[in-house]
């Protein structure tokens, strides 16, 4: 028995695009205020947006693929679950405000200093993914040699 291949009938590309686009502005917004683990929350719905996209080899890091950049030989999920690993050994997040009137100490600056860069990082990384899936601000029109 052949089974068909379902397609919808409307595209979701549009509300995927402006989804993301929320997720990017929340982003910046967590980060200018210091908000690291709602920061970190918006960056695992900005993966599980993009993640869908990618082929299961892509996803998986399977090495049987043709011309896959090293990149995508290690896998964008295990590059993803690196960033996981290291956030969850950096520390507890302390955002702004957490500690009400007691001042952070030393370790705990350490800690979100640390934070702080593994989130630049990891947002940095899912930019990027998204500008390889055709969602984000690198865009190449095939058709149009022109420009």
């Amino acid at each position: 028995m052949e089974e068909d291949t379902k397609l919808s009938k409307f595209s979701s590309g549009l509300n995927i695009l402006m989804r993301v686009d929320q997720l990017w502005k929340n982003c910046h917004d967590f980060k200018r205020r210091g908000l690291y683990q709602k920061w970190n929350d918006e960056l695992d719905s900005v993966w599980l947006e993009l993640s869908r996209d990618l082929s299961e080899k892509q996803y998986n890091g399977s090495k049987d693929k043709e011309n896959t950049s090293e990149e995508e030989k290690e896998g964008y999920k295990k590059l993803f679950e690196d960033f996981e690993k290291r956030l969850k050994y950096s520390g507890r997040f302390y955002d702004s405000g957490s500690l009400g009137f007691l001042p952070p100490t030393k370790e705990m600056l350490e800690d979100r200093d640390k934070q702080y860069k593994i989130l630049m990082e990891k947002q940095l990384f899912l930019a990027r993914l998204e500008n390889k899936l055709g969602k984000g601000t690198s865009w190449e029109d095939e058709e149009d040699e022109d420009f």
